[in-house]
C-alpha cells in the first residue's frame, strides 16, 4: 500500500500497490470486512430485490430499516459461517435497498430525509466488496456520495453525514492523485471533526467510527498534508477511556498501530494480545466485523512477534 493510505482501516478497500508512491487517501467508516476493493466480492445465494417503503410511516420504516442492519452479525463467531457472511451480506444489501427507497420519498421533509441520506450511505460504504458486481457496488457508493453531498448542505447537518461524505470522498478519490489534491487530507479532516459532533474522542455512535477515521488520517498522511502522529496518538490514547472501546477490535487494532509508529512495538503487541485474550465483545452490532479484525489482530502479533521492529503490514491488514 502506498504510504499514506489508510487502506484496510477503511475495513474493506484495501488493494496492493508498491510502497513508497503517494496515493489519494481511502478512508474509512470502521467496518471490518475482508480486504476486497470495491464490488470485488464474488457471493452466492439469491439477489437482494429492491424494497418498497411506506413513506407516510417514514420514521418506523426508517428504524425498521436500522434494525435490520444492526442484526447483520447475528450468530457470527469466529471463524464466520459461510451462513453468518450471507447473513451479512443479505442484511447490508437489504438494508440498502429500504434506506434508498426512504431517501426518495417526496412527500417527506428534506431534514427528515437527511437522516435517511446519512444511514444510506453507512450502509453503502460498507456494502461496497459486497458486488454483485463492482458496477452495483460502485453505483451505490455513488448514490450514496451525492445523497450526503444533498444532506450536507442543509445545516446543521446529521453527524453521519459528514462522516460519509469524508470517508466515501477519500474512496472516490483513490487511484487518481495529484498534487491538486494535497488540500484533501486536511479537507477530509473537518468532515471527520464534525462527524464526532462535540463527542469526547471513542464516544461518536455508533462504535467511534469518526474517531478511527481522524486518526488513521492524521497518522498515515505526510505532515504537509495535514498529517500529525502524535496527534493521532493522543486521540486513541483518550479514546481507549471511552466505553464504546472495547465493543469494536477495530479501535484497538488504530491505536495498536499508533503505538508502533510512534516508537512502541511492546505496547502495539500488549494491545493486540489483549484483543485476542478478550474474544469478540458481547457489546455492540460489530459482531461480524470483530471476528474479522481478530483474525487480523492475530496476523499482526505473529508478525510483531517475528519482527518487532518492522512494519508487521498495517495498511494490508497484516497479510
Amino acid at each position: 500500500m502506498h504510504a499514506w493510505h489508510l487502506g484496510a482501516r477503511a475495513r474493506g478497500t484495501a488493494t496492493r500497490a508498491p510502497r513508497g508512491a503517494i496515493s489519494a487517501v481511502g478512508l474509512v467508516l470502521a467496518i471490518a470486512t475482508a480486504a476486497l476493493v470495491l464490488g470485488s466480492a464474488r457471493p452466492s445465494g439469491a439477489e437482494v430485490s429492491a424494497a418498497t417503503c411506506d413513506c407516510a410511516r417514514f420514521a418506523d420504516e426508517l428504524a425498521a430499516a436500522r434494525a435490520l442492519y444492526r442484526s447483520r452479525g447475528e450468530d457470527a463467531t469466529m471463524p464466520p459461517t459461510e451462513a453468518a457472511r450471507q447473513r451479512f451480506r443479505e442484511r447490508i444489501l437489504g438494508a440498502y435497498e429500504r434506506a434508498r427507497c426512504l431517501v426518495d420519498c417526496p412527500s417527506v421533509a428534506e431534514r427528515e430525509r437527511d437522516e435517511a441520506r446519512g444511514f444510506l450511505g453507512t450502509v453503502a460504504f460498507k456494502s461496497r466488496s459486497l458486488g454483485p458486481t463492482p458496477e452495483a457496488a460502485r453505483a451505490r457508493v455513488d448514490r450514496a456520495f451525492d445523497e450526503s453531498t444533498r444532506c450536507l448542505a442543509h445545516e446543521p447537518a446529521p453527524p453521519a453525514c459528514h462522516l460519509v461524505h469524508g470517508s466515501i470522498r477519500g474512496v472516490l478519490a483513490e487511484g487518481s492523485w495529484s498534487p491538486l489534491q494535497i488540500k484533501l487530507p486536511k479537507e477530509l479532516l473537518l468532515d471527520f471533526r464534525a462527524a464526532r459532533a462535540g463527542a469526547a474522542p471513542g464516544s461518536d455512535p455508533p462504535n467511534g467510527a469518526a474517531t478511527r477515521a481522524e486518526a488513521t488520517l492524521l497518522m498515515r498522511a505526510p505532515r504537509i498534508a495535514g498529517g500529525d502522529l502524535a496527534a493521532a496518538a493522543r486521540l486513541m490514547e483518550e479514546a481507549t477511556r471511552s466505553p464504546l472501546y472495547p465493543c469494536t477490535v477495530d479501535n484497538r487494532l488504530v491505536y495498536a498501530e499508533t503505538q508502533a509508529r510512534s516508537g512502541a512495538p511492546a505496547r502495539a503487541l500488549a494491545e493486540l494480545r489483549a484483543a485476542l485474550d478478550a474474544g469478540l465483545p458481547s457489546c455492540g452490532d460489530d459482531r461480524y466485523e470483530n471476528a474479522i479484525d481478530l483474525a487480523q489482530a492475530a496476523r499482526c502479533v505473529a508478525r510483531l512477534e517475528s519482527h518487532p521492529d518492522a512494519d508487521p503490514g498495517w495498511t494490508d491488514d497484516c497479510e
